[in-house]
């Protein structure tokens, strides 16, 4: 028997340390091929990316597919008592066509009110901008002229100038008018992938439950039980931080888009509607989205009229500051559950690694990763029969456990008879 458990001990050393020699070799291997495997990576992204605009579009438009369904099918239980099972069918269809119209009509609103306001303002900024510069160049002429310190610098600057043109400005002419045809084209495919992936939405949306079923299913078959449960929840967890951030944020956007817009054309600043649609948009970004997008527009309206800028750059920190202490909070709440730092350090992060598209998710996915280190350090910390508050664990928190250790120890008297 002995022999045999010797036999079977040394069995698992030996398949041990097999599995983690290829597990090495495996890892080597891939690390070797990182290049092919990234460039097979972004194919298959650029392949199936129909299908992730769809399951996107499914999951901006399912609260609203959601409220249509639910309403629905209250009415339905109050005035037609009987068929319950066609009512639910119907309401389903509706609420999913229901839901994509709302979300195509939305589109269409933004398109049909802004986007020409947008052209506008830039047309119009295309035609004023060389005069404004000129204007400038003047000003800056007037002070070449009186002071010769000046005159070095410009012309220091003018030399560089001069050879850069002769020398760089074709090749960056070239790689612009590169980037600009293929800037088109990726236009052009991501609304043929629109279109393909508004399409993957509605079979998405019709038939999310069955889809969900068939998930639960299929990690009950792979997975054990209880980390299923584990996984589900997690699941849920995690597109509460998400669809709250998500939803949130851009509610927040879009009321700090309509305030800008007001206030501009309240105090007459120029480029009215971009201005707005900038801070607007750049709103959707933690922390550094009302910065990025105030930044540039202050500069243009300062270019234009001094004055109006410095109007605008009070008006934006006055905003910015609504925003921060009252709007934002309310909206968005504690959705995260991440402090200041945690936020800063998502978006800086997410930026630095997937630029824009980071800083936009970096927050929640950070959020997510939080909660998961959170609950496994707690579950560590119960198991060992800690406190779970951060604030035990200063630096006499040594002295503390032993002290809780000691007062736990019971001494059991000697039986006196023995």
């Amino acid at each position: 028997m002995k022999d045999k458990n010797f036999k079977l001990k040394y069995f698992y050393i030996g398949l041990t340390a097999f599995l983690v020699v290829a597990a090495c070799v495996v890892f080597f291997f891939l690390l070797f091929r990182l290049p092919g495997i990234l460039s097979f990576a972004g194919k298959l992204l650029g392949v199936i990316q129909p299908v992730i605009i769809g399951f996107i579009i499914a999951y901006l438009v399912n609260p609203i597919a959601n409220s249509i369904n639910g309403g629905l099918i209250k009415l339905s239980k109050r005035f037609i008592k009987y068929k319950m099972e066609l009512s639910r069918k119907v309401a389903k269809a509706i609420s999913v066509f229901g839901a994509l119209a709302v979300f195509i009509l939305i589109l269409i609103l933004i398109f049909y009110m802004i986007v020409p306001e947008f052209i506008e303002s830039i047309t119009s900024l295309a035609k004023v901008l060389p005069g404004q510069l000129d204007a400038f160049i003047e000003r800056i002429y007037e002070e070449f002229n009186k002071n010769k310190d000046l005159q070095n610098i410009i012309m220091s600057v003018y030399e560089y100038e001069k050879e850069w043109l002769q020398t760089d400005f074709t090749k960056y002419v070239n790689s612009l008018a590169t980037y600009f045809a293929s800037s088109v084209w990726s236009v052009v495919n991501f609304l043929k992938n629109f279109a393909v992936g508004f399409i993957f939405a509605l079979y998405i949306l019709y038939n999310k439950s069955l889809l969900m079923r068939q998930f639960r299913k299929l990690m009950f078959a792979l997975i054990n039980n209880n980390a299923v449960e584990h996984i589900l929840n997690t699941g849920k967890k995690a597109n509460r931080i998400f669809s709250g951030f998500i939803y949130g944020k851009l509610l927040d956007s879009f009321i700090i888009g309509v305030l800008c817009f007001i206030g501009v054309s309240v105090l007459k600043i120029p480029y009215t509607m971009l201005v707005a649609v900038t801070v607007g948009v750049t709103n959707v970004i933690p922390v550094f989205g009302p910065y990025i997008g105030a930044i540039p527009c202050a500069a243009l309206i300062l270019l234009t009229d001094p004055l109006k800028g410095l109007y605008f750059i009070i008006f934006i920190i006055l905003l910015q500051a609504l925003d921060g202490n009252f709007i934002g909070p309310k909206i968005l709440g504690n959705s995260t559950g991440l402090s200041a730092f945690w936020v800063v350090f998502a978006i800086v992060l997410g930026g630095g690694m997937f630029g824009i598209l980071g800083m936009l998710i970096g927050v929640p996915a950070f959020a997510v990763i939080y909660y998961l280190i959170r609950s496994f350090v707690n579950y560590r910390i119960a198991k060992k029969k800690l406190p779970l508050e951060s604030d035990f664990y200063d630096s006499s928190v040594s002295e503390k456990i032993k002290k809780s250790e000691n007062d736990l120890r019971v001494e059991i008297p000697l039986d006196e008879g023995q």
